[in-house]
């Protein structure tokens, strides 16, 4: 009896293996099929052989270098996946044939996750449409004038942590950790209205839970990857976009925002959390929702924006300062013209207005997010049949990822692209993508709404550095990747020496 029910088990499973065989030899030759180079996938694992040992920036760094075509096949474990590195195509798929490209492919997050599938990045359309349209005028020029006071107030205080701490106390640099802080307690600001400061006391309500999201752990780099490259999966393991603690505490602060806020009648229209009340009050939910909706997509915004605005903010900053660093000569031309601004200006610190007139910090940052892209890559499902090229059909249903990095290290855009130089963009604004070869917000109807404001907190933290301190190298040219990581950042945070100017 025994023996029968061996035999029995050993069929089962060599049946099981060989429908899952035939089954990811079908789907493996789908590129081959229709004549488009791809990357020779591995059983099971497809394209993503590399995870958790390599950081997806570097991956499609190589990609870049690999491909030398305007598109290529991937599979994200049996499904077939497009690349597309010209900027031509990017312009197709994220702005004229947006309607083709409506959704992210990545993890929309479930029910019982209301932050992680509520937020303006997981949302799909039509859903989608209306909350953009309701918070994109939380991020006006006007409301951005006023928040500019608060950031150089807070670079200010950062300025005097690197005094105290780098400079005095020679304690070790870990900038991706000090530019975290910073940008925590201007969000703090921006999102809830309340004034705290991780810089100066070295702990705030919104630190002690942000934190977290200046270093990639394993597990974290596991759960987005999973998001970002295999929804399925996701979804089948019930992962979260935010921690269980972070949700928990954005819930409660907000909640503790709002009550306090109809308690005394009072309320500021320079935060996020007016502004969502505001909508709130004229949203129109789908027919048969919960009541609950309308709470969850307003929390869920101001999680999204809190991590956004910390994560790639100081990732950038880090990075510029790290290039500042290795080149001397373009560190003090930067220095005298915020000295020269100021001077015009006649004031100590420079104001949104002034700081948008320095045309050499705007061409800094600009190549430092050309160079360093943040996010590496666009995703997109094709939500219906779209002829992309005379050679090629996107079918429905296929997942179509823009490589950014290709994109911005494309020698007939940019001559020798390894090379940091802000000539490049010495006469750009911070609407100008260059006829798509430089897109590190994204494109189209879903680029990144907080754009601008990131860029302002950048620029206020750098002219004021920059007139306090000189930086060396304290590193490695070539700065490591953190294995772990699906958004770009620097292995072990980051350092450079820090020296007062005279």
């Amino acid at each position: 009896m025994l023996g029968v029910i061996l035999q029995l088990f050993l069929v089962f499973v060599i049946t099981c293996l060989t429908v899952v065989y035939f089954f990811f030899r079908k789907n493996y030759g789908y590129w081959e099929k229709r004549g488009v180079p791809y990357e020779k996938p591995k059983p099971f694992v497809g394209s993503l052989s590399f995870l958790m040992r390599r950081s997806f920036w570097d991956v499609f760094y190589d990609f870049s270098k690999k491909f030398k075509c305007d598109y290529f096949g991937i599979y994200m474990s049996w499904k077939p996946a497009l690349m597309i590195q010209s900027k031509e195509l990017a312009k197709q798929v994220l702005v004229k044939s947006s309607d083709s490209y409506q959704d992210r492919y990545s993890y929309a997050g479930r029910d019982d996750d209301p932050l992680g599938s509520c937020n303006l990045f997981t949302l799909k359309s039509p859903m989608w449409v209306q909350m953009r349209h309701e918070v994109s005028p939380m991020f006006t020029g006007s409301r951005l004038r006023n928040l500019t006071e608060l950031m150089n107030i807070n670079s200010s205080e950062l300025v005097r942590r690197i005094q105290k701490d780098y400079v005095e106390n020679k304690q070790p640099v870990d900038l991706k950790e000090l530019f975290s802080m910073y940008t925590s307690d201007t969000v703090a600001y921006t999102v809830f209205g309340i004034r705290v400061s991780a810089l100066k006391e070295l702990t705030s309500p919104l630190w002690l839970i942000t934190r977290h999201m200046v270093r990639w752990t394993f597990w974290r780099g596991f759960e987005f990857t999973m998001i970002f490259f295999l929804p399925a999966i996701a979804e089948f393991m019930r992962l979260k976009f935010f921690s269980q603690p972070a949700t928990d505490y954005v819930k409660k602060l907000f909640e503790e925002v709002v009550a306090e806020r109809k308690k005394t009648g009072e309320s500021s229209d320079k935060d996020l959390v007016n502004h969502l009340l505001k909508v709130k009050s004229n949203l129109k939910l789908p027919a048969g929702s919960d009541a609950k909706l309308a709470d969850d997509l307003m929390m869920a915004q101001a999680a999204l924006f809190i991590l956004g605005a910390i994560e790639t903010s100081s990732t950038t900053l880090t990075y510029m300062l790290h290039e500042l660093a290795y080149h001397p000569e373009e560190q003090e031309k930067l220095y005298q013209e915020v000295s020269a601004a100021l001077k015009e200006s006649g004031k100590d610190i420079l104001n949104y207005d002034d700081l948008l007139k320095v045309k050499y910090l705007t061409a800094c940052m600009h190549e430092t997010l050309r160079k360093y892209p943040p996010v590496p890559h666009l995703d997109r499902i094709c939500n219906k049949t779209h002829q992309l090229t005379d050679e090629l059909t996107v079918e429905a249903g296929t997942p179509v990822y823009v490589n950014v990095v290709a994109i911005h290290y494309n020698e007939d855009s940019y001559p020798e692209p390894e090379q940091w130089r802000p000539e490049r963009f010495i006469n750009s604004n911070d609407s100008d993508n260059h006829d798509f070869a430089f897109i590190p917000f994204g494109e189209g109807p879903r680029f990144c709404i907080g754009k601008r404001y990131g860029m302002m907190q950048i620029r206020t933290a750098i002219a004021q550095m920059v007139m306090k301190f000189r930086f060396e190298p304290d590193a490695p040219k070539v700065v490591e990747s953190d294995s772990y990581s699906v958004i770009l950042s620097p292995k072990n945070g980051g350092k450079v020496k820090i020296i007062p100017r005279n």
